[in-house]
């Protein structure tokens, strides 16, 4: 009997794509890919019909105070819902209630559009609109947010959080552009009916995403009363002193800093005296930088240990910054330091939302998140409100000195709390 020795058989040699960097691996994804290319589109609507939508507040009644009222109507529902909002995020299929949520913002876009063409707009209906927008985003915020999370592992949500702040960003730069662009080609209508076209591409990938959820059972969820689960999220929040100072230093920032944005006409027009066009180049500026400054977090999402001591310093930048913006008199210095306080502005707003969602439960996540979005889509536009009124009267450029100072001095104050009370091991451990 002999003994046949099997021959050795080549296997296929397989190509391999070249694999994406660590920061940019949730992209590889499909579920998460899809969701962010609509994301991206859905965003860029936004800004196209807030260009649209300023500049027909502005020909309905020439008030900058109406101007300011309909983007503080739009926030004010924050303050007093977006805690509820973060327990139904919680409780319900997030999928699903960003469904809901973009559809409904997709029909008030429709319909303001619709208003607009047959000129039956008044500036009221705007208002309205806004409010409701707003009391939608109160739950649609904390689901969009900890949505990432649902998509993505759980070692790769730091750079899932970075990337959708990239995807917002960057269609800041973009849209305000194209925005101006819609409103001279299709007219204001024109910038409304782009939005709510926008909106499909966010609604068909999230009717068609199956994400791999990790938190409880719905049946477990829904045995937990309203105000308990509220209660629950609180006490989560309360038992870790570094994200209570985190979320301080959010509000310190926000209030005092964040308000340079609301005050840049002023700076175009009596400071600098460049007129319109100078305050796009403004704006501008600080997209750019804010652009700039969710690109570096995806570069180093994974690389921060301490994120307390890293959202420190960012805010100790955004103070000085600050300062420094009020005190120069000349465009060409101005410009970089409104590109720092466009950086400083992203990094901090995102790596406080990363904090929150990397120190607590998923089961928790979006009840906790809201704290944060109550503080920096509610409490934190208080600060533009207060700004202006200063301003009216101690000028805008020692407005925005005494606010910078004031976050400078804030930030050392933390700093030293944060290093006397909680130890770096501590710090590093939490967040």
């Amino acid at each position: 009997m002999s003994l046949s020795v099997p021959s050795k058989t080549r296997t296929p040699k397989r190509t391999r794509l070249p694999a994406l960097p660590s920061s940019l691996r949730p992209l590889a994804d499909k579920n998460f890919g899809v969701f962010w290319a609509g994301a991206f589109l859905s965003s860029m609507g936004f800004w196209i019909q807030n260009v649209g939508q300023g500049w027909q507040v502005l020909q309905l009644t020439n008030s900058a105070l109406l101007l300011g009222l309909v983007a503080f109507a739009a926030t004010l529902p924050n303050i007093i819902f977006s805690l509820i909002g973060g327990v139904v995020a919680d409780r319900l299929d997030r999928r699903r209630l960003l469904i809901w949520t973009q559809v409904i913002y997709m029909l008030t876009a429709l319909l303001l559009g619709i208003f607009t063409t047959f000129k039956i707009i008044n500036v009221w209906h705007i208002l309205a609109v806004a409010l409701i927008n707003g009391v939608v985003s109160t739950v649609g915020l904390p689901a969009w947010q900890t949505f990432v999370g649902d998509l993505v592992p759980p070692d790769q949500l730091k750079q899932g959080i970075a990337l959708n702040s990239t995807q917002f960003n960057l269609s800041r730069v973009i849209g305000p552009a194209v925005g101006g662009l819609s409103v001279g080609l299709l007219g204001i209508a024109g910038s409304y009916y782009l939005n709510a076209l926008s909106y499909v591409a966010v609604i068909i990938p999230l009717v068609f995403i199956r994400p791999q959820l990790h938190v409880q059972q719905a049946e477990q969820k829904q045995q937990e009363g309203l105000w308990h689960s509220l209660r629950v999220g609180l006490d989560h929040a309360r038992q870790r002193p570094v994200l209570q100072i985190l979320l301080v230093l959010q509000l310190i920032t926000g209030f005092l800093v964040f308000p340079y944005l609301t005050l840049l006409p002023i700076f175009a027009d009596s400071i600098y005296r460049v007129g319109a066009t100078g305050l796009g180049l403004l704006n501008s500026a600080a997209g750019i930088g804010a652009l700039g400054g969710s690109l570096l977090l995806v570069v180093l999402s994974q690389r921060i240990q301490d994120g307390a001591r890293f959202l420190l310093i960012v805010s100790a930048l955004a103070g000085v910054a600050c300062l420094a913006f009020a005190l120069v008199s000349n465009i060409i210095l101005a410009l970089p330091l409104l590109a720092l306080l466009g950086a400083t502005s992203v990094l901090s707003t995102t790596m406080t939302n990363t904090a929150v969602q990397t120190m607590v439960p998923e089961n928790v996540r979006a009840r906790v998140l809201s704290l944060w979005i109550l503080i920096a889509f509610g409490l934190a536009p208080f600060g533009n409100l207060c700004a202006g009124w200063i301003a009216q009267s101690a000028g805008a450029a020692w407005t925005l000195g005494v606010g910078g100072a004031a976050c400078m001095l804030g930030t050392i104050i933390i700093s030293l709390i944060l290093s006397i009370a909680i130890p770096a091991e501590a710090r590093i451990a939490q967040s």
